[in-house]
């Protein structure tokens, strides 16, 4: 039986999640406040907690802090401007958000993937991380080049096994490449390690990555394996390198120049041949500035640096997203394929998208469960009502010293409008700004067919 702690100052919200969930076979317990939370979780383990970002006497933060949620999928809910705190959450360690008001069916979808994972992480012993497939470098969705770029610097990064330093802002997909890198690479026969260093204190990272030799108490006789000795052969992947404290980075700086370390409680050296790979969301030069962070330790490990592009500046590539995660999502839900109207792709288009990625894929599935027939209109994505279009930052077209033939790029914007909107002649007249009568003209006039359209 699967157990659900639900965190929320809102008892009626409370009471009618856990209603749900009890009557689909879970364990639930309620909390209104931190402090009652704390205890609760002190004395269960839990497969999944769904927290707000604000509770009575704490924080989400407190929860990921706190050692024993570890264990735990935590899903953060949020509503308003505090959605920017549930996406910060994800990257400190939590699973994933939701945006208030949900829906249970929205709910259920992301437990239900969250059990999942869990359960797919104790078979494969946690250490093996998601299948290769999930980190195929051909998965990539992208034609930007913006997005090209990352594809060049990941597949010379994957021909060597120096260290890898990716930065990015939150969801622009900093594990993912990391994991296109492993499997890329000739380390893929050996496990994909991965850890959060923001989710976790000090004392708690030292023995997550050197292990723990066992003790005389009952709690510490059994010896505990460090990532560093399971990922031998292999890559480990290191998210949130910002948050390591300066101690901990010497000690791992030290076992990367002389590939051998001790766990703690122990004498015995031991031999372990990692690959290194490092995610930051933020500038470690500030970082280094302030004493934060260890010089040495950064020019050892900046070598290999790959940026990712936050999604505003590759907008050329939401559009596939979009339908990408759309396809993804109804698979999923066992739904037909929705369509999207081009006013709501073009909301999509124009969102900041502070969230990244992952942001755009929370708000196709909620527009998927949220809308009503086969279409989703632009109040199914439920994006702020007010927001600022970001501009493009380069020029559509740039007239070339010896000249342009105008027509040429009049007929390849009108072939991009087409392939955009999947060959439909009405939604491409729409994102084109023309009438549908214009369009066929000059379809006609450069002599473009489709299959479909016979």
């Amino acid at each position: 039986m699967s157990s659900f702690l639900i965190v929320d100052k809102d008892r009626a919200l409370c009471d009618e999640v856990a209603h749900y969930f009890q009557k689909n076979g879970y364990k639930t317990e309620e909390a209104f406040d931190y402090p009652t939370a704390k205890d609760i979780i002190n004395n269960y383990l839990f497969d999944v907690i769904l927290s707000d970002t604000h509770i009575n006497g704490g924080t989400v933060k407190d929860l990921l802090n706190f050692r024993k949620n570890l264990n735990s999928m935590m899903i953060v809910s949020a509503e308003g401007e505090r959605i920017l705190e549930a996406i910060q959450a994800v990257n400190d360690g939590a699973f994933d958000f939701i945006k208030k008001p949900f829906s249970i069916p929205e709910l259920n979808l992301k437990v239900e993937k969250a059990i999942g994972i869990k359960r797919l992480k104790h078979e494969v012993d946690t250490l093996r991380g998601e299948r290769n497939l999930i980190y195929d470098a051909k998965n990539f969705i992208g034609e930007s080049l913006e997005i090209k770029k990352v594809f060049k610097m990941v597949d010379k990064a994957s021909q060597n096994s120096f260290p890898v330093l990716i930065r990015g802002e939150v969801g622009t997909g900093k594990e993912l490449v990391a994991g296109a890198i492993h499997y890329s690479s000739e380390r893929k026969k050996g496990g994909f390690v991965k850890v959060n260093c923001a989710a976790l204190s000090e004392e708690q990272l030292e023995t997550e990555l050197f292990g723990r030799e066992g003790g005389a108490s009952e709690e510490e006789q059994k010896t505990r394996i460090g990532r560093f000795e399971q990922a031998d052969g292999g890559t480990i992947f290191i998210a949130g390198l910002d948050s390591m404290s300066l101690l901990t980075q010497r000690k791992v700086l030290k076992f990367m120049q002389g590939k051998t370390f001790t766990r703690l409680g122990s004498d015995s050296t031991i031999f372990s041949d990692v690959r290194f790979i490092f995610a930051t969301s933020k500038n470690m030069m500030s970082q280094i500035e302030r004493g934060h962070f260890c010089k040495d330790f950064y020019h050892w490990i900046q070598g290999n640096t790959i940026d990712l592009p936050p999604l505003r500046k590759r907008r050329g590539d939401i559009i596939l997203l979009t339908f990408f995660f759309l396809k993804k999502a109804c698979g999923e839900m066992k739904m037909n394929l929705k369509e999207i109207q081009p006013m709501a792709m073009k909301l999509l288009t124009d969102y900041s998208w502070p969230g990244n990625i992952h942001e755009l894929e929370n708000t196709i599935e909620h527009a998927i469960l949220h809308s009503e027939g086969d279409t989703i209109k632009p109040e199914d994505l439920r994006l702020p009502c007010k927001f600022q279009p970001v501009k493009w930052e380069q020029k559509l077209v740039t007239l070339l010293p010896n000249g342009i033939h105008l027509e040429e790029v009049e007929k390849d914007l009108l072939l991009q409008g087409l392939r955009m909107c999947d060959w439909i002649k009405k939604d491409a007249a729409e994102i084109l700004g023309v009438s549908e009568q214009v369009l066929n003209f000059k379809i006609n006039r450069f002599g473009i067919t489709h299959p479909r359209w016979k």
